[in-house]
Protein backbone atom coordinates (compact mmCIF):
# COMPACT_ATOMS: atom_id res chain seq x y z
CA UNK A 1 0.00 0.00 0.00
CA UNK A 2 1.15 3.45 -0.83
CA UNK A 3 2.62 5.35 2.23
CA UNK A 4 0.89 8.30 1.97
CA UNK A 5 -2.45 6.96 1.57
CA UNK A 6 -1.43 4.13 4.55
CA UNK A 7 -0.84 6.96 6.72
CA UNK A 8 -3.93 8.95 5.95
CA UNK A 9 -6.21 5.71 6.53
CA UNK A 10 -4.46 5.38 10.33
CA UNK A 11 -5.20 9.27 10.93
CA UNK A 12 -8.66 8.96 9.84
CA UNK A 13 -9.06 5.84 12.20
CA UNK A 14 -7.34 8.08 15.17
CA UNK A 15 -9.46 10.53 14.45
CA UNK A 16 -12.77 7.93 14.29
CA UNK A 17 -11.28 7.01 17.58
CA UNK A 18 -10.82 10.14 19.05
CA UNK A 19 -14.63 11.46 18.36
CA UNK A 20 -16.40 8.23 19.86
CA UNK A 21 -14.09 8.68 22.98
CA UNK A 22 -14.74 12.30 23.54
CA UNK A 23 -18.89 11.44 23.00
CA UNK A 24 -17.85 8.37 25.13
CA UNK A 25 -16.36 10.52 28.02
CA UNK A 26 -19.09 13.01 27.23
CA UNK A 27 -22.28 10.94 27.83
CA UNK A 28 -20.49 10.14 30.93
CA UNK A 29 -20.06 13.34 32.52
CA UNK A 30 -23.66 14.17 31.38
CA UNK A 31 -24.72 10.73 33.30
CA UNK A 32 -22.55 11.21 36.52
CA UNK A 33 -23.65 14.83 36.43
CA UNK A 34 -27.58 13.89 36.14
CA UNK A 35 -27.14 11.03 38.00
CA UNK A 36 -25.98 12.91 41.13
CA UNK A 37 -29.52 15.33 41.29
CA UNK A 38 -32.00 13.15 43.09
CA UNK A 39 -33.45 16.62 43.80
CA UNK A 40 -34.52 16.61 39.82
CA UNK A 41 -36.94 13.84 38.39
CA UNK A 42 -34.34 12.90 35.18
CA UNK A 43 -31.82 12.54 37.78
CA UNK A 44 -34.10 9.93 40.15
CA UNK A 45 -34.82 8.22 37.09
CA UNK A 46 -31.34 7.76 35.82
CA UNK A 47 -29.75 6.62 39.25
CA UNK A 48 -32.82 4.79 41.02
CA UNK A 49 -33.52 2.65 37.83
CA UNK A 50 -36.68 0.76 38.14
CA UNK A 51 -38.62 0.89 41.41
CA UNK A 52 -37.78 -1.82 43.92
CA UNK A 53 -39.41 -2.28 47.50
CA UNK A 54 -36.33 -1.28 49.21
CA UNK A 55 -37.24 2.31 47.10
CA UNK A 56 -38.50 3.81 50.86
CA UNK A 57 -34.88 4.20 51.64
CA UNK A 58 -34.35 6.52 48.70
CA UNK A 59 -37.41 9.20 49.37
CA UNK A 60 -37.19 11.52 52.30
CA UNK A 61 -40.21 10.32 54.69
CA UNK A 62 -42.54 11.16 57.42
CA UNK A 63 -42.66 9.06 60.51
CA UNK A 64 -46.06 7.28 61.77
CA UNK A 65 -45.65 6.35 65.38
CA UNK A 66 -47.16 3.42 66.60
CA UNK A 67 -49.35 3.48 69.78
CA UNK A 68 -48.04 2.25 73.68
CA UNK A 69 -50.87 -0.39 73.61
CA UNK A 70 -50.35 -3.55 70.76
CA UNK A 71 -52.58 -5.68 69.68
CA UNK A 72 -51.37 -9.16 69.32
CA UNK A 73 -53.22 -11.73 67.05
CA UNK A 74 -53.83 -15.07 68.79
CA UNK A 75 -50.76 -17.57 67.56
CA UNK A 76 -52.68 -21.39 66.20
CA UNK A 77 -51.21 -24.17 68.20
CA UNK A 78 -52.13 -26.89 65.06
CA UNK A 79 -49.64 -27.44 62.14
CA UNK A 80 -50.63 -25.58 59.01
CA UNK A 81 -52.95 -27.66 56.99
CA UNK A 82 -51.50 -27.08 53.68
CA UNK A 83 -47.89 -28.26 52.46
CA UNK A 84 -48.14 -28.30 48.89
CA UNK A 85 -49.17 -25.57 46.35
CA UNK A 86 -50.83 -26.41 42.59
CA UNK A 87 -50.24 -22.87 40.61
CA UNK A 88 -49.72 -22.08 36.92
CA UNK A 89 -46.52 -20.64 35.44
CA UNK A 90 -46.69 -19.45 31.79
CA UNK A 91 -50.50 -21.03 31.74
CA UNK A 92 -48.89 -24.35 32.26
CA UNK A 93 -49.65 -26.32 35.63
CA UNK A 94 -47.04 -26.86 38.50
CA UNK A 95 -46.87 -28.27 41.43
CA UNK A 96 -44.51 -27.10 44.61
CA UNK A 97 -44.11 -27.22 48.34
CA UNK A 98 -45.43 -24.13 49.62
CA UNK A 99 -42.39 -22.72 51.64
CA UNK A 100 -40.27 -23.70 48.71
CA UNK A 101 -42.03 -21.92 46.30
CA UNK A 102 -42.32 -18.75 48.50
CA UNK A 103 -38.37 -18.77 48.87
CA UNK A 104 -38.01 -19.17 45.19
CA UNK A 105 -40.52 -16.54 44.00
CA UNK A 106 -38.54 -13.32 46.03
CA UNK A 107 -41.41 -13.95 49.05
CA UNK A 108 -39.99 -11.72 52.10
CA UNK A 109 -42.79 -12.35 54.19
CA UNK A 110 -46.51 -14.86 53.95
CA UNK A 111 -48.75 -14.33 56.68
CA UNK A 112 -52.33 -16.19 56.71
CA UNK A 113 -55.37 -15.11 59.52
CA UNK A 114 -58.48 -16.81 60.25
CA UNK A 115 -60.78 -14.60 62.51
CA UNK A 116 -58.04 -13.35 64.93
CA UNK A 117 -55.59 -16.71 64.64
CA UNK A 118 -52.56 -16.62 62.93
CA UNK A 119 -52.43 -20.11 61.02
CA UNK A 120 -49.10 -19.10 59.29
CA UNK A 121 -46.68 -16.35 59.41
CA UNK A 122 -43.19 -17.18 57.70
CA UNK A 123 -40.04 -14.94 56.58
CA UNK A 124 -38.04 -15.00 53.50
CA UNK A 125 -35.38 -13.96 51.53
CA UNK A 126 -33.69 -12.27 54.51
CA UNK A 127 -36.75 -10.32 55.96
CA UNK A 128 -37.54 -10.77 59.52
CA UNK A 129 -40.87 -10.33 61.22
CA UNK A 130 -39.58 -6.82 62.08
CA UNK A 131 -38.37 -6.21 58.21
CA UNK A 132 -40.11 -3.03 56.52
CA UNK A 133 -42.35 -4.23 53.55
CA UNK A 134 -43.17 -1.22 50.68
CA UNK A 135 -47.21 -1.39 49.95
CA UNK A 136 -46.85 0.38 46.47
CA UNK A 137 -50.41 0.36 44.81
CA UNK A 138 -51.89 -1.00 48.70
CA UNK A 139 -51.27 2.65 49.30
CA UNK A 140 -54.63 3.38 47.33
CA UNK A 141 -56.55 1.05 49.43
CA UNK A 142 -55.59 3.18 52.70
CA UNK A 143 -55.91 6.26 50.66
CA UNK A 144 -59.36 4.89 50.15
CA UNK A 145 -59.97 4.31 54.03
CA UNK A 146 -58.14 8.22 54.98
CA UNK A 147 -61.13 9.63 52.40
CA UNK A 148 -63.91 7.84 54.45
CA UNK A 149 -62.07 8.53 57.79
CA UNK A 150 -62.08 12.97 56.23
CA UNK A 151 -65.84 12.09 55.69
CA UNK A 152 -66.95 11.53 58.59
CA UNK A 153 -64.73 13.87 60.63
CA UNK A 154 -66.45 16.85 58.35
CA UNK A 155 -63.47 17.44 56.93
CA UNK A 156 -64.99 16.54 53.56
CA UNK A 157 -68.32 17.18 53.06
CA UNK A 158 -69.07 14.42 50.43
CA UNK A 159 -67.56 12.05 47.28
CA UNK A 160 -69.91 14.23 45.28
CA UNK A 161 -67.80 17.01 46.16
CA UNK A 162 -65.56 19.05 43.11
CA UNK A 163 -61.96 19.01 43.05
CA UNK A 164 -61.98 22.30 42.30
CA UNK A 165 -63.74 22.73 45.87
CA UNK A 166 -60.27 22.04 47.43
CA UNK A 167 -57.71 22.93 44.74
CA UNK A 168 -59.63 25.86 42.93
CA UNK A 169 -56.31 26.19 40.76
CA UNK A 170 -57.22 23.36 38.42
CA UNK A 171 -60.02 25.50 36.93
CA UNK A 172 -57.23 27.23 34.86
CA UNK A 173 -56.00 24.22 33.76
CA UNK A 174 -59.12 23.52 32.41
CA UNK A 175 -62.65 24.43 33.59
CA UNK A 176 -63.70 20.79 32.97
CA UNK A 177 -61.99 19.67 36.47
CA UNK A 178 -65.22 21.42 37.73
CA UNK A 179 -66.81 17.95 36.66
CA UNK A 180 -64.29 16.01 38.31
CA UNK A 181 -65.46 14.67 41.78
CA UNK A 182 -63.92 12.83 44.60
CA UNK A 183 -65.75 9.52 43.22
CA UNK A 184 -64.59 9.95 39.98
CA UNK A 185 -60.81 9.89 41.65
CA UNK A 186 -61.53 7.16 43.80
CA UNK A 187 -63.16 4.99 41.31
CA UNK A 188 -59.93 5.96 38.18
CA UNK A 189 -63.00 7.41 36.41
CA UNK A 190 -61.42 11.14 36.55
CA UNK A 191 -60.57 11.21 33.17
CA UNK A 192 -57.43 12.96 33.47
CA UNK A 193 -54.79 11.55 30.59
CA UNK A 194 -52.30 9.23 31.75
CA UNK A 195 -49.69 7.16 29.82
CA UNK A 196 -49.11 4.15 31.72
CA UNK A 197 -45.59 3.10 30.88
CA UNK A 198 -42.40 3.36 32.25
CA UNK A 199 -40.88 5.35 29.40
CA UNK A 200 -39.23 8.90 31.43
CA UNK A 201 -41.38 11.08 29.84
CA UNK A 202 -44.75 9.70 30.50
CA UNK A 203 -46.96 9.54 33.38
CA UNK A 204 -46.50 6.44 35.34
CA UNK A 205 -42.36 7.32 35.95
CA UNK A 206 -43.00 10.92 36.64
CA UNK A 207 -45.80 10.04 39.32
CA UNK A 208 -43.73 7.53 40.79
CA UNK A 209 -40.31 9.64 40.73
CA UNK A 210 -40.97 13.77 40.40
CA UNK A 211 -40.19 15.34 43.65
CA UNK A 212 -42.63 18.53 42.73
CA UNK A 213 -45.87 16.46 42.51
CA UNK A 214 -48.09 19.22 43.24
CA UNK A 215 -46.79 21.18 40.39
CA UNK A 216 -47.28 18.29 37.80
CA UNK A 217 -50.77 17.81 38.88
CA UNK A 218 -51.75 21.13 38.39
CA UNK A 219 -50.27 21.03 34.73
CA UNK A 220 -52.26 17.60 33.83
CA UNK A 221 -54.84 18.05 30.75
CA UNK A 222 -58.30 16.02 30.62
CA UNK A 223 -58.68 13.25 28.11
CA UNK A 224 -61.79 12.35 27.77
CA UNK A 225 -65.24 13.16 30.04
CA UNK A 226 -65.04 12.32 33.94
CA UNK A 227 -66.93 9.40 34.75
CA UNK A 228 -66.95 7.43 31.92
CA UNK A 229 -63.78 4.87 31.11
CA UNK A 230 -61.65 3.27 34.22
CA UNK A 231 -57.80 4.65 33.45
CA UNK A 232 -55.19 2.98 36.42
CA UNK A 233 -54.06 6.44 36.75
CA UNK A 234 -51.58 7.24 39.94
CA UNK A 235 -52.23 10.65 39.41
CA UNK A 236 -55.67 10.73 41.18
CA UNK A 237 -54.73 9.22 44.24
CA UNK A 238 -51.98 11.89 44.38
CA UNK A 239 -54.67 14.14 44.10
CA UNK A 240 -56.93 12.67 47.04
CA UNK A 241 -53.60 13.61 48.56
CA UNK A 242 -53.28 17.31 48.45
CA UNK A 243 -57.46 17.61 49.03
CA UNK A 244 -56.62 15.32 52.26
CA UNK A 245 -54.04 18.22 53.01
CA UNK A 246 -56.25 20.90 52.68
CA UNK A 247 -59.25 19.78 54.25
CA UNK A 248 -57.65 18.36 57.21
CA UNK A 249 -54.97 20.98 57.49
CA UNK A 250 -52.64 18.52 58.89
CA UNK A 251 -50.09 16.29 56.78
CA UNK A 252 -51.33 12.48 55.86
CA UNK A 253 -48.97 11.15 57.48
CA UNK A 254 -50.02 13.13 60.84
CA UNK A 255 -53.76 12.46 60.46
CA UNK A 256 -53.44 8.54 58.80
CA UNK A 257 -51.05 8.44 62.47
CA UNK A 258 -53.68 10.05 64.92
CA UNK A 259 -56.99 8.91 63.26
CA UNK A 260 -55.93 5.31 62.08
CA UNK A 261 -52.64 3.84 63.39
CA UNK A 262 -52.57 4.72 66.73
CA UNK A 263 -56.22 3.07 67.13
CA UNK A 264 -55.00 -0.40 65.31
CA UNK A 265 -52.72 -1.34 68.13
CA UNK A 266 -50.01 -1.18 65.76
CA UNK A 267 -46.44 -3.03 66.51
CA UNK A 268 -44.16 -0.72 65.01
CA UNK A 269 -43.89 2.79 63.77
CA UNK A 270 -44.84 3.00 60.24
CA UNK A 271 -43.93 5.73 57.50
CA UNK A 272 -45.14 7.30 54.08
CA UNK A 273 -42.70 8.67 51.96
CA UNK A 274 -42.51 12.26 50.44
CA UNK A 275 -42.06 13.16 46.66
CA UNK A 276 -39.61 15.78 48.21
CA UNK A 277 -38.67 17.64 51.67
CA UNK A 278 -39.09 20.50 49.80
CA UNK A 279 -42.71 19.51 48.43
CA UNK A 280 -43.16 17.18 51.27
CA UNK A 281 -46.21 15.57 50.03
CA UNK A 282 -46.84 12.09 50.79
CA UNK A 283 -46.69 9.64 47.81
CA UNK A 284 -50.36 8.37 48.25
CA UNK A 285 -50.00 6.27 45.18
CA UNK A 286 -47.55 4.22 46.35
CA UNK A 287 -45.47 5.16 49.34
CA UNK A 288 -47.03 3.39 53.04
CA UNK A 289 -44.28 1.75 54.52
CA UNK A 290 -44.87 -0.71 57.69
CA UNK A 291 -44.47 -4.51 58.90
CA UNK A 292 -45.81 -7.26 57.48
CA UNK A 293 -48.29 -8.27 60.73
CA UNK A 294 -49.49 -4.54 61.18
CA UNK A 295 -50.35 -4.98 57.42
CA UNK A 296 -52.59 -7.57 58.92
CA UNK A 297 -54.35 -5.12 60.72
CA UNK A 298 -55.77 -2.65 58.32
CA UNK A 299 -57.36 -5.91 57.00
CA UNK A 300 -58.93 -7.05 60.09
CA UNK A 301 -60.81 -3.61 60.25
CA UNK A 302 -61.56 -4.14 56.81
CA UNK A 303 -62.83 -7.49 57.96
CA UNK A 304 -64.98 -6.31 60.85
CA UNK A 305 -66.78 -3.25 58.40
CA UNK A 306 -64.52 -1.02 60.57
CA UNK A 307 -65.33 -1.95 64.11
CA UNK A 308 -62.05 -2.40 66.43
CA UNK A 309 -62.40 -3.87 69.90
CA UNK A 310 -66.06 -1.83 70.37
CA UNK A 311 -64.69 1.32 68.39
CA UNK A 312 -66.19 2.18 65.13
CA UNK A 313 -63.30 3.50 63.41
CA UNK A 314 -64.83 3.46 59.72
CA UNK A 315 -68.19 3.19 59.17
CA UNK A 316 -69.58 -0.26 58.25
CA UNK A 317 -71.34 2.31 55.45
CA UNK A 318 -67.84 2.93 53.95
CA UNK A 319 -66.25 0.12 54.27
CA UNK A 320 -69.27 -2.00 52.73
CA UNK A 321 -69.49 0.52 49.49
CA UNK A 322 -65.92 0.31 49.32
CA UNK A 323 -65.72 -3.05 48.94
CA UNK A 324 -69.24 -4.23 46.93
CA UNK A 325 -69.68 -5.38 43.79
CA UNK A 326 -71.09 -2.62 40.74
CA UNK A 327 -71.53 -3.93 37.56
CA UNK A 328 -70.68 -0.15 36.64
CA UNK A 329 -67.08 -0.56 38.49
CA UNK A 330 -65.99 -3.60 36.08
CA UNK A 331 -62.75 -3.83 34.60
CA UNK A 332 -63.35 -6.63 31.92
CA UNK A 333 -59.51 -6.47 30.74
CA UNK A 334 -58.19 -7.62 34.13
CA UNK A 335 -61.52 -10.36 34.22
CA UNK A 336 -64.76 -10.60 33.49
CA UNK A 337 -65.62 -10.79 37.24
CA UNK A 338 -62.89 -8.41 38.23
CA UNK A 339 -63.94 -4.71 39.91
CA UNK A 340 -62.33 -2.00 40.90
CA UNK A 341 -64.20 -0.11 43.72
CA UNK A 342 -63.03 2.99 45.52
CA UNK A 343 -59.24 1.75 45.70
CA UNK A 344 -60.13 -1.44 46.25
CA UNK A 345 -60.02 -4.54 44.09
CA UNK A 346 -63.27 -7.03 43.83
CA UNK A 347 -63.70 -10.37 42.76
CA UNK A 348 -67.51 -11.45 42.08
CA UNK A 349 -68.18 -15.17 43.29
CA UNK A 350 -67.97 -17.91 40.62
CA UNK A 351 -68.00 -21.70 40.42
CA UNK A 352 -64.34 -21.00 40.31
CA UNK A 353 -63.59 -18.04 42.60
CA UNK A 354 -64.52 -16.83 46.14
CA UNK A 355 -65.74 -13.37 46.95
CA UNK A 356 -62.61 -11.12 47.01
CA UNK A 357 -61.73 -7.77 48.16
CA UNK A 358 -57.73 -7.13 47.76
CA UNK A 359 -54.98 -4.26 48.10
CA UNK A 360 -52.29 -4.93 45.17
CA UNK A 361 -49.05 -3.45 44.37
CA UNK A 362 -46.06 -3.52 42.45
CA UNK A 363 -44.02 -6.85 41.99
CA UNK A 364 -46.50 -8.62 43.95
CA UNK A 365 -47.71 -6.68 47.39
CA UNK A 366 -51.17 -8.22 48.18
CA UNK A 367 -53.45 -7.91 50.73
CA UNK A 368 -56.09 -10.50 49.68
CA UNK A 369 -59.44 -10.38 52.40
CA UNK A 370 -62.09 -13.71 52.05
CA UNK A 371 -65.00 -11.73 53.52
CA UNK A 372 -67.45 -14.55 53.91
CA UNK A 373 -64.50 -16.91 55.22
CA UNK A 374 -63.31 -14.65 57.61
CA UNK A 375 -59.81 -14.92 56.54
CA UNK A 376 -56.75 -12.59 54.86
CA UNK A 377 -53.70 -13.96 53.20
CA UNK A 378 -50.90 -11.43 52.70
CA UNK A 379 -47.68 -11.68 50.37
CA UNK A 380 -44.78 -9.10 50.01
CA UNK A 381 -41.92 -9.79 47.74
CA UNK A 382 -38.97 -8.23 45.92
CA UNK A 383 -40.58 -9.54 42.66
CA UNK A 384 -44.26 -11.64 41.73
CA UNK A 385 -41.97 -14.47 40.63
CA UNK A 386 -42.67 -17.14 38.92
CA UNK A 387 -46.43 -17.71 39.40
CA UNK A 388 -49.37 -16.09 37.23
CA UNK A 389 -51.82 -15.23 39.83
CA UNK A 390 -51.34 -15.24 43.49
CA UNK A 391 -54.58 -14.60 44.15
CA UNK A 392 -55.45 -18.23 42.96
CA UNK A 393 -52.89 -19.16 45.74
CA UNK A 394 -54.66 -17.60 47.83
CA UNK A 395 -57.62 -18.98 47.02
CA UNK A 396 -56.36 -22.71 47.28
CA UNK A 397 -54.79 -21.88 50.54
CA UNK A 398 -58.13 -20.50 51.64
CA UNK A 399 -60.40 -23.45 50.60
CA UNK A 400 -57.28 -25.69 51.78
CA UNK A 401 -58.19 -24.62 55.52
CA UNK A 402 -62.07 -24.33 55.16
CA UNK A 403 -62.21 -28.07 54.28
CA UNK A 404 -59.33 -29.30 56.08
Amino acid sequence: MDPVKSWQKSRKRTKFFIVVLAITVLLLVIYLLVSSRTDTFTGRWVAWKSSGVDDYLLFPFETIERPASTFYFEKSDQDFPISDINYEFNGQAQNANLEALLEETGTSAFIVIQGDVVLYEKYFNGYQRDSIVTSFSIAKSLTSLLVGMAIEDGYIQSLDDSVTQYIPELSQVDPAYQEITLQHLLSMKSGIAFKDTDIPWHDKSRAYYHPYLRQVVTQLPIEESPGTTFVYNSFNPIILGIILEKATGQSVADYFESRFWMRLGAEYDASWSLDSEEDGLAKMESGFNARAIDYAKIGRLVLNQGEWDGSQIISAEWVNNSTKIESTNLVPRIGENVYYQNGWWVIGPTAKDKYTVFGWGHLGQYLFLFPDEDMMVLRFGKEIGRVDSWRQIAQQIVNGVVDK
